[in-house]
């Protein structure tokens, strides 16, 4: 079962079309919507939300390596699994409070590193109990299709904000499906389960980023980085399940 799911509904995207000789300024002050930003507005938020979002991965990245590979660490992860519980819970409580402290700096960067922490010592939790052989092919799988998702979005011209609504409802079949599985321990509805999830936030990535490129505010970055930061941890966690289930 995911992990999380992104934050950012149509609803969030603060659009406008305001915009004066003053520039960047006011392209902050009537918070119009990326596309309708300057050009050197619009490419300061893209820089922004990947320089964040690149952090977030590779801290994740780290901490994923160690629990992985540091057998001391891995008996201590395994002996206590309260820790799972409290950073589930912290990691709502963040969620719910970047979302109310979103465009307050300091504290939103403060929360993200918290929130970022957290998700990752929670997926280093769970690759920990895979092979080191499983969680690599992971990796290298999720680089090649969140690259190449990224790249062709960059390009096209189409309009994926209508997608939402089936997303988020195959995002709640998932989880009926996540709760089924624990019933019937089937590895044929593992597998089409966890393709079905890969499928769903490939497509997620899509969305996500033609929202960054043209609906949200230059001021959204924290919550843009947050959405397609989970996007990637799900999809690799989905393409885990379904070369352990494969190997199965």
């Amino acid at each position: 079962m995911s992990m999380s799911v992104p934050l950012i509904l149509q609803d969030d995207c603060e659009l406008g079309a305001k915009e004066t000789e003053d520039g960047i300024e006011n392209d902050f002050a009537y918070r119009n919507n990326v596309a309708q930003a300057t050009k050197l507005v619009r490419l300061g938020f893209i820089r922004k939300v990947y320089c964040l979002l690149s952090a977030q991965l590779i801290l994740t990245t780290i901490v994923g390596a160690v629990c992985m590979f540091t057998p001391p660490i891995q008996e201590f992860i395994h002996r206590n699994d309260w820790l799972m519980l409290l950073a589930f819970i912290t990691s709502i409580a963040t969620i719910i409070a970047l979302h109310i402290w979103r465009k307050s700096t300091p504290t939103n960067f403060i929360l993200l590193g918290i929130f970022t922490v957290v998700m990752a010592y929670s997926l280093g939790v769970t690759i920990s109990y895979f092979s080191q052989a499983v969680v690599l092919q992971a990796l290298l799988l999720t680089i090649a299709v969140v690259v190449g998702l990224t790249m062709y979005t960059f390009q096209t011209k189409r309009d994926f904000s209508a997608l939402h609504s089936t997303l988020f409802a195959g995002l709640f079949i998932l989880i009926i499906g996540g709760f089924l599985q624990i019933f019937l321990q089937s590895t044929a509805f593992e597998i089409l389960l966890s393709l079905g999830g890969a499928l769903i936030f490939s497509l997620f990535i899509i969305v996500d980023t033609k929202l960054i490129m043209e609906h949200l505010s230059p001021e959204e970055y924290i919550l843009a980085t947050i959405n397609l930061y989970l996007d990637i941890i799900n999809l690799f966690l989905y393409i885990l399940r379904i070369l352990q289930a494969a190997r199965s």
